[in-house]
């Protein structure tokens, strides 16, 4: 005799005292669609898009030598092939998870940094340790001086200021 799901409606047939289900409330999902895995070439050419920052030629030459005969069209459709584009999202995905972890932890680390620097007496240290970390979050942006000789270069503080006119206010 089969077990049965506390969730089924069962109704027990008087001739055979057997339970028969009238209803599954938890039907068995159908398996998903799955694409045929990629080749040892179109792996190359996900990671190839990736490491081009998405310089299509770039990656097919990579993949398939540099005397490739066609490569932005043959590039092109390479990644019109779902699975080789859901590889790159996947990577792609995966780079990025990991790099906001990290960046979480390098401005924890320069906080860190910052708080021992003004506690011995480095005011200095802490004040580029404050600084890099303004940059790291995007609150300061690096602008070349408008001398390219060599100088040093501008900072600037990216604060959107109300205005006083401002209906919200």
């Amino acid at each position: 005799m089969e077990t049965l799901a506390q969730t089924d409606i069962i109704q027990v047939d008087a001739a055979s005292d057997e339970p028969r289900v009238l209803v599954d409330i938890n039907p068995v999902p159908e398996p998903a669609f799955e694409y045929p895995p990629l080749t040892q070439d179109e792996e190359t050419f996900a990671l190839a898009i990736i490491e081009t920052s998405g310089n299509v030629a770039a990656a097919y030459k990579m993949t398939f030598g540099t005397d490739s005969y066609m490569p932005l069209a043959k590039g092109k459709e390479l990644l019109c092939k779902p699975a080789i584009a859901l590889k790159i999202r996947a990577i792609t995905d995966a780079v990025q998870e990991a790099s906001l972890i990290s960046v979480g932890a390098h401005l924890d680390q320069l906080a860190t940094i910052r708080d021992l620097s003004i506690v011995t007496g480095q005011l200095k240290t802490a004040y580029m340790a404050e600084r890099s970390r303004g940059e790291a979050v995007g609150i300061y942006q690096k602008h070349d001086a408008k001398n390219k000789g060599g100088g040093d270069s501008n900072v600037q503080i990216n604060i959107t200021m109300a205005s006083k006119h401002d209906e919200n206010i």
